[in-house]
């Protein structure tokens, strides 16, 4: 009876110092958080040297530079993050870095006369690969979904290929056909 009495008034104690270890672990992530919105904010981040370790600084070191079309930079950055250990930061990264190739394409395309394949198509292929792995990632990142689309619609068309959609509903396998069209077999007949 009487361990029990001497466990019971330990018991509180004991439930008080977990709490006050609990609140200084999140005080000190606050406060680290707080630290590294700051430097955000006020752009000392770019000029760290050497570059900040966390996954979720590097990002948006790479999003400023994004912003401010430094984006051979940005493509450099990004691709640091894309191997962070949160899925959908990784994700995002993904998504992020499409971003910069379709901006860097369509940059490149707006200022050089149209004269057959170019890097800005490569960048094309970057930007259309970097969305599926997105896409890879975290299937449910509209964003990406709707960009992909949009990439498809406004790339320079490429000769002597048609598309169909294979069972993977990201990728888009090209269909070399040497000018015939392919014609699937189906049991309907007449117009849809």
């Amino acid at each position: 009876m009487a361990g029990l009495a001497r466990w019971t008034t330990s018991l509180p104690w004991l439930l008080l110092f977990a709490a006050l270890a609990t609140f200084a672990v999140f005080a000190a992530q606050w406060n680290s958080t707080r630290q590294l919105n700051a430097k955000i904010l006020d752009r000392s981040i770019e000029k760290m040297t050497p570059p900040p370790t966390d996954p979720r600084a590097r990002y948006a070191v790479a999003w400023n530079l994004e912003r401010s079309q430094h984006f051979d930079e940005a493509i450099r950055v990004f691709t640091g993050v894309q191997v962070a250990a949160d899925p959908a930061l990784a994700a995002q990264a993904w998504f992020a870095l499409g971003n910069v190739y379709f901006q860097k394409s369509i940059k490149a395309s707006r200022e050089s006369v149209r004269e057959g394949p170019k890097a800005e198509d490569a960048e094309f292929g970057l930007a259309r690969d970097a969305y599926r792995a997105a896409l890879r990632i975290d299937p449910m990142l509209h964003g990406a979904r709707y960009n992909l689309e949009l990439l498809e619609r406004m790339a320079p068309p490429r000769p002597g290929e048609g598309w169909r959609r294979t069972t993977d509903p990201i990728a888009i396998q090209p269909d070399r056909h040497a000018g015939w069209t392919t014609i699937r077999e189906s049991k309907k007949r007449g117009l849809p």
